[in-house]
């Protein structure tokens, strides 16, 4: 959608009046249900392209199945003369970021807090993972009372799966769990992880990992390896309990945080009120930083010496089957590790390693069919630290022209997936090349 909706009257009834926000894929205007004579929020979509209007459909799938009093509601969606919409409730009030820059005491934040876990508990029970909770995605209504949006990025459980949202790396860079930078889908774990960077931010008034140049790259990797700050080291005023709950949330193995929404609330409540906090499961040892499986050896072909089969040769087998079972994803998982690695060797120019990690995730994706677009994305990396290497006079012409054809094989993928910003960079970047390359004959 290329023009504004302002005045307009979408699908005969929901008149648009005023800007309230705008996002990477959609705006949200203050307007009015005519036919109710009730205030609304109308959500319009402005990017057309096919996976984010499929995306757009989920979110208000995902919200209208919600009713529960900390969770904004969804009265309609649709489409209207080319405009994708999504009418709900309108909650106005001041993000939890805004309210934390006013300042907010620790049992005010520890109630809030509270709101929270009840709402995404009831969205959990409900089959329904947020996958993007960050503070401006809640509001604190004037009645006190806190309102989770924006459920673009939803999912429902029983969609997770390693394979099928693999690679898909969404949302906002300093709230995500460190298994989304490797690959893995969002779940329960991961909305606790991204709200007990929330309760961090909240309570310490900074982020647990955070770059003082917005150095992403060191961000996504403090999230994978680097232990936070104890919160109380920061703010001596949180309460111990407080301080390893937080930290708990934000364990870098997913089966080392709290089982559930329900379990954080009730610790918190506890803390809240000063009584004994409820038992919890006995502490297990430390996890070494989480970090993206290897690959299994390939399952032992079978011979006529293991034709009988006793107890210890079953066991082989079963574990063989699983990780047949699981290999792709595993092994998708290393290729984005390996990129990973890429990106952090360009960064400290160590382009050999950078290379040899881009070289390898190429090839893993291209063998394992179906990640054209992981692939796509990891030679435009590739074509971005050969240009780096370029500027610096250290790119040889055989490594240029390797960029080249990556980019060649690139772009009309980016062009069929429409993603612009994408297709731009690696045409962008192309060009350079080619103009590099004349110089050089």
């Amino acid at each position: 959608m290329t023009e504004s909706p302002l005045g307009s009257i979408i699908a005969g009834r929901y008149r648009v009046d005023s800007l309230i926000g705008s996002g990477g894929m959609a705006d949200v205007y203050r307007g009015v249900d005519t036919t109710l004579d009730r205030p609304v929020a109308v959500k319009v979509l402005t990017d057309r392209s096919g996976d984010i209007r499929q995306r757009f459909l989920r979110e208000a799938q995902s919200m209208a199945r919600l009713n529960h009093p900390n969770i904004v509601s969804v009265y309609d969606a649709g489409e209207s003369t080319g405009v994708s919409y999504i009418i709900m409730e309108l909650a106005e009030g001041r993000t939890l970021r805004a309210l934390s820059d006013e300042g907010v005491s620790t049992e005010h934040a520890i109630s809030l807090c509270i709101e929270l876990c009840e709402a995404l508990q009831y969205a959990h029970a409900q089959g329904v993972i947020h996958r993007d909770i960050k503070p401006s995605n809640l509001m604190v209504l004037e009645t006190g009372v806190v309102k989770v949006m924006d459920f673009g990025l939803a999912r429902r459980t029983t969609d997770v799966s390693m394979t099928a949202q693999a690679g898909e790396i969404v949302g906002t860079i300093s709230y995500l769990p460190p298994e989304r930078f490797l690959g893995r889908a969002g779940d329960v774990a991961g909305d606790l992880y991204s709200l007990g960077v929330v309760m961090y931010e909240l309570f310490c008034h900074r982020l647990p990992f955070e770059s003082v140049d917005d150095d992403l790259v060191a961000v996504i990797f403090a999230h994978i390896n680097q232990p936070a700050t104890p919160p109380h080291a920061v703010n001596s005023e949180i309460p111990e309990a407080l301080d390893a709950l937080i930290l708990r949330m934000l364990a870098k193995d997913p089966s080392q945080r709290p089982l559930s929404a329900a379990n954080v609330a009730a610790e918190l409540r506890a803390i809240l009120t000063g009584g004994e906090a409820p038992a919890r499961p006995a502490p297990v040892e430390a996890a070494p930083p989480f970090r993206a499986p290897q690959a299994p050896p390939a399952p032992r072909a079978a011979t006529a010496a293991n034709a009988v089969k006793g107890p210890e040769e079953s066991t082989h087998n079963v574990r063989s089957l699983l990780d047949a079972t699981l290999r792709s994803s595993r092994t998708l998982n290393q290729a984005l590790a390996d990129v990973m690695g890429g990106m952090l060797a360009a960064r400290n120019r160590r382009y050999e390693e950078a290379e040899a990690s881009y070289t390898s995730a190429l090839a893993t994706l291209e063998q394992l069919g179906g990640q054209e677009t992981e692939w796509a994305k990891t030679a435009l990396k590739f074509g971005l630290m050969v240009l780096q290497k370029a500027t610096e006079g250290r790119a040889t012409q055989p490594e240029i022209k390797k960029a080249e054809e990556l980019l060649e094989r690139a772009i009309p993928i980016f062009h069929a997936r429409q993603q612009r910003s994408e297709l731009t960079d690696a045409e962008r970047i192309l060009q350079a090349f080619r103009r590099i390359s004349t110089r050089l004959m």
